[in-house]
């Protein structure tokens, strides 16, 4: 198992696979969120964390992102 968090957005890459935070109040804007695979979430501390590919689009995860206050950065 191969773990890298990046500490300036807070996502993190769990065996190459890129995992996006959200707050508990910030799914509901997620489209289909109660429809992902139990598999690809996760919780750590009072975050949930998301894979990306389960998240239709990128422009929609940086929005998220923004909106949730997590980060001040993109993902780049």
């Amino acid at each position: 198992m191969k773990l890298k968090i990046n500490k300036s957005n807070q996502t993190i890459k769990l065996n190459n696979k890129l995992y996006i935070p959200f707050n508990i109040h910030t799914l509901q804007y997620i489209k289909k969120y109660n429809k992902i695979n139990s598999k690809y979430i996760f919780k750590l501390n009072s975050l949930i964390y998301i894979q990306s590919t389960q998240i239709n689009n990128y422009k929609t995860i940086l929005n998220l992102l923004n909106s949730s206050k997590l980060n001040k950065y993109s993902l780049n």
